[in-house]
């Protein structure tokens, strides 16, 4: 399409308003502002309110169709606007492309990209067309939100979705007492796990799936929205990063990893255990030093050791024993019916189907003691899988389950290797590649001035040492010095800033200022220290981010 200069919207031209009165500009009803104040009083919102600095003004009009309210959220790919479509008079909602770690906005309105980041700028708006097309194609699916319009102007690409008349899985979820049935759960998530299968399919991962972009609509059914284009939502790009804490999979941390479907896995997962239990997983960084989902007892009763094993699994740190699909997902989550009755209120134990003491003689021609070994035998799996869920531990899976009731066999010990001063991440590569059959286990994490971060202080066994070839090697691994120095600032963006100081263990956080002599979007400096500062490891650091100038 033709890119047009944008316009501001003139209410009398148009027809919308008489002369007395104003539109608000979150639900673009009327109102009089000598009587309301400012305020709407169909919505409540204040129309007193700024529009944040460099964002399209109140009332511009685009397409000379679409007319601009509030801003409704921006992140590092662009800002979501609420709009009035005049051709039909509903209310919309609209996303514009506008990464602004590495563009600006003119003074007529268009985004132009920085010179030093044209080509990325070019080839991410790009991106942020083909996601819109692919999600637009998935209209017929009532899960997922709906794409009504794509266009270009003012130099961007602009995405229209129907208005979400939704609420967040977080109200819903507080709404309804802070915590779901497993009924009302599996109601919810069965439809979504079969959408974004689908979608993943169609080479699309959303990467931020959460309680905020999982939206329970009218009828009490889940709406996926939220989608954006994927450096956004992962570490080591030029965009302000995106993550949503408890949701974010490790991989979401690093420039190098793999991210996709498994990462989405990872996240709905943490999304249905929020509903469950009223809680996220701990952010996965921390989860890395201790794994455990801390799921009460109580809460354990009234859901089915099956779902418990599946979400859990779909919880697992690391990828290559992570849940890797949402087939396998819903697989694992429809091993029972997905209504289940409440289960009594008492021990998993006492709740096993008793062993009859007057055993059949015999039936389908199996002699007595064969059915009382097979039954000996489903209650230890049903016992297993449940004191593995109950201990918080990582899910069993039914290769678990053969390694527990397979074969002992009385192999050769072997020596312990010498894993000490080497990195913890290559040794378990080389573990979990089968090249030993031995099991590696972080058993604490310690700082240390003279052991790398990330590299092993010790190990139990010590090298040398005998043990089984399929045992467990305990490790101590470095987390490096306990005081960092800041990195140098000069000429990076928050993004770039963001990842230098998340991978030297400091906890950015972003505060914006107005100046006219940083470009939007690039640091100012640092509020509380300066460059080459001694902090302590995990200290929060307040960096200066620029606005763009102030307007008059």
């Amino acid at each position: 399409m033709k890119a047009r200069g944008c316009s501001v919207f003139c209410p009398a031209r148009h027809g919308v308003l008489k002369m007395v009165s104003k539109l608000c500009m979150n639900c673009f009803s009327s109102y009089r502002p000598g009587n309301d104040g400012g305020r709407c009083p169909i919505c409540g919102w204040d129309n007193n309110k700024q529009q944040p600095q460099g964002v399209l003004k109140y009332q511009t009009e685009l397409t000379s169709r679409y007319i601009i309210g509030r801003v409704r959220s921006l992140n590092g790919e662009g800002i979501t606007y609420c709009a009035l479509d005049s051709s039909t008079q509903k209310l919309v909602e609209l996303r514009e492309f506008f990464p602004r770690a590495i563009a600006r906005r003119e003074q007529s309105g268009a985004v132009a990209p920085s010179s030093e980041h044209s080509r990325t700028f070019q080839q991410y708006m790009e991106d942020f067309l083909e996601l819109s097309k692919n999600v637009s194609r998935l209209r017929e699916l009532s899960v997922v939100e709906s794409v009504l319009d794509i266009f270009q102007e003012n130099g961007t690409v602009y995405t229209v979705y129907k208005d979400p008349d939704t609420i967040s899985l977080n109200r819903y979820v507080a709404d309804s007492g802070g915590r779901l049935s497993w009924n009302e759960t599996s109601r919810l998530f069965t439809p979504v796990i079969t959408a974004l299968s689908l979608i993943n399919s169609l080479g699309v991962s959303h990467l931020a799936l959460s309680p905020e972009t999982l939206r329970i609509n009218r009828d009490s059914n889940m709406v996926i929205t939220g989608f954006h284009i994927n450096p956004v939502h992962r570490a080591g790009g030029v965009l302000d990063l995106d993550l949503y804490p408890g949701c974010a999979a490790i991989e979401q941390y690093s420039a190098k990893a793999t991210c996709g479907e498994v990462s989405d896995v990872y996240a709905l997962g943490a999304c249905m255990l929020f509903c469950l239990t009223g809680q996220l997983p701990d952010d996965a960084p921390r989860r890395l030093r201790d794994q455990r989902l801390m799921i009460s007892k109580e809460i354990i009763r009234t859901v089915p050791p099956f779902a418990v094993t599946a979400i859990a699994n779909s919880l697992q740190i690391k990828q290559a024993v992570r849940t890797g699909s949402f087939e396998t997902f819903r697989t694992e989550l429809s091993s029972a019916p997905a209504l289940v009755d409440e289960v009594e209120e008492t021990d998993a134990i006492r709740r096993l189907p008793p062993v009859s003491r007057d055993l059949p003689r015999h039936r389908y021609g199996l002699p007595p003691i064969v059915w009382l070994i097979g039954s000996c035998l489903i209650s230890l799996v049903v016992l297993a899988i449940v004191a593995s869920n109950w201990m918080g531990d990582q899910g069993m899976s039914f290769h678990d389950l053969g390694q527990i009731f397979g074969e002992n066999k009385n192999e050769e010990p072997i020596q312990a290797p010498n894993m000490v001063n080497q990195r913890f991440d290559v040794w378990q590569n080389r573990t979990e590649s089968g090249e030993f059959s031995f099991k590696l286990k972080i058993s604490s994490q310690v700082f240390n001035d003279t052991v790398a971060e990330g590299s092993i202080v010790e190990q139990t066994p010590a090298s040398g040492e005998t043990m089984r070839p399929d045992g467990t090697i305990n490790v101590v691994v470095s987390k490096g010095s306990a005081t960092r120095t800041l990195p140098d600032f000069q000429g990076a963006s928050f993004a770039e800033l963001q990842a230098k100081l998340t991978e030297n263990g400091f906890e950015p956080k972003k505060e914006e200022q107005f100046s006219s002599e940083v470009e939007l979007g690039y640091v100012i400096g640092y509020k509380d220290y300066k460059a080459g500062d001694t902090l302590d490891y995990a200290t929060m650091v307040v960096v200066l981010v620029s606005a763009g100038p102030e307007e008059n």
